[in-house]
């Protein structure tokens, strides 16, 4: 107690240096939240909405994995729909699509183009529902009775003069590279602000059935649990279905670019919330070193009255661990206003930018924070840490001197 009764004392003896300790605290923690919202919600959002994309497991034939970025259309699962059904009944999954995807030319009319697209089939239940494109959709319609209605991606639609009512040409090959060629009427131009949804074109699964000579097969088929990051769960029991049998079943995790993307992300997560918490600690330790240059005598007359060397240490990282209460409640106040309204309004990047991310994940124009209890509950639990970090050394200086000394240099 009598400890506590010092510490206290001492904080309210300079009130100036207390202050400039404690506004080190209250910077360090509102920029702690700030950015780990900033980060957090980032990357967060941006992980969610790309599994959400892509598909939280998915199904393919290992030599269709192995060379995907040449689309191998004769890869294929060539009876899809047993497979959808058995994926369907494993317990945690909420959705199974199968789904097609091709390159094509696209263009407007009858001439052959060179604006070059990725035409994706599938369930339009699958495209409103889980790829969202219903709320991206800002011109036209969206899929109703017809068998030949597209939606196209803005960026497509840009470069290939497309309105909505158009009728479009759609040049492509059979899974054993025929040329294959369809006609579609625009319905719908569906705008995101980002190349994982603006440079393709969507169909209804016959039409590209059709295209690519793939009946009733899929390119893969696209899997989606209660949660995305049950994926790896989902993906071990759906493996262990006879249906999957040969088929290479991959959560969204395990995928490019997702993979590599997790461990960046998390190596910048820590980078950040690191450097923050260092240079705060920094300025912690100036302000408690002066604070034992100052007392050197006091302390010495506090050793040689009793006060054991952890005393003295406990003396300096609790004065300092009280400023920080202080000061990380009054941070976290004010990250959290800044934490909201990067939650709420964002910051808007403009397309110019998003449109220039092709790494297969939607990145929008305009990037939100995700401002939750947790988080301010650790940037306030890091703001004691930087206490602890730039008081311990201080502390130990301290509980060095000994009192003879001590006694002698502040005569």
């Amino acid at each position: 107690m009598m400890v506590l009764a010092l510490a206290w004392r001492n904080a309210q003896r300079n009130v100036q240096r207390t202050v400039i300790t404690a506004s080190m605290v209250v910077l360090g923690t509102a920029l702690l939240v700030v950015g780990m919202v900033w980060l957090y919600g980032l990357t967060g959002r941006l992980i969610a909405e790309g599994a959400d994309q892509v598909g939280h497991v998915r199904l393919v034939d290992p030599d269709y994995a192995a060379r995907e970025p040449l689309l191998p259309l004769y890869e294929n699962i060539p009876d899809a729909a047993p497979v959808v059904e058995a994926v369907r009944s494993v317990p945690g999954v909420i959705g199974a699509w199968a789904v097609i995807s091709a390159p094509v030319t696209v263009t407007a009319g009858e001439d052959i183009g060179d604006v070059f697209a990725l035409a994706v089939g599938s369930d339009p239940g699958w495209f409103g529902e889980r790829m969202q494109l219903r709320t991206y959709l800002t011109e036209g319609a969206w899929f109703g009775e017809a068998d030949d209605e597209v939606l196209v991606g803005q960026m497509i639609a840009d470069r290939a003069g497309l309105h909505v009512g158009d009728e479009v040409r759609l040049i492509g090959q059979t899974q054993d590279g025929s040329i294959s060629p369809i006609l579609g009427r625009v319905v719908g131009i569906v705008h995101a602000g980002n190349p994982a949804v603006d440079l393709k074109v969507y169909l209804r699964m016959s039409q590209v059935e059709w295209l690519t000579d793939i009946p009733g097969g899929a390119t893969e088929i696209v899997v989606y649990a209660d949660d995305f990051e049950d994926a790896p769960e989902v993906a071990e029991a759906i493996a262990a279905l006879p249906a999957a049998e040969g088929l290479a079943v991959q959560a969204w995790s395990s995928r490019e670019p997702f993979a590599g993307m997790i461990g960046v992300l998390q190596v910048v997560r820590r980078v950040v919330v690191g450097t923050i918490v260092l240079l705060t600690a920094l300025g912690i330790l100036n302000t408690m070193m002066m604070s034992v240059l100052e007392r050197t005598h006091e302390i010495g007359v506090l050793r040689a009255m009793g006060l054991t060397r952890i005393g003295v240490v406990s003396l300096f990282v609790i004065e300092a661990m009280a400023i920080a209460v202080f000061g990380g409640t009054v941070g976290v106040a004010l990250g959290s206003v800044g934490g909201w309204y990067l939650e709420t309004y964002g910051i808007t990047i403009g397309e110019n930018v998003s449109q220039n991310f092709d790494v297969g994940v939607p990145i929008k124009a305009t990037l939100y924070g995700d401002l939750s209890f947790d988080l301010a509950a650790s940037a306030f639990l890091l703001g004691l840490v930087m206490a602890v970090i730039g008081s311990f050394l201080p502390a130990v200086r301290a509980a060095a001197i000994e009192p003879v000394e001590a006694m002698r240099i502040g005569r």
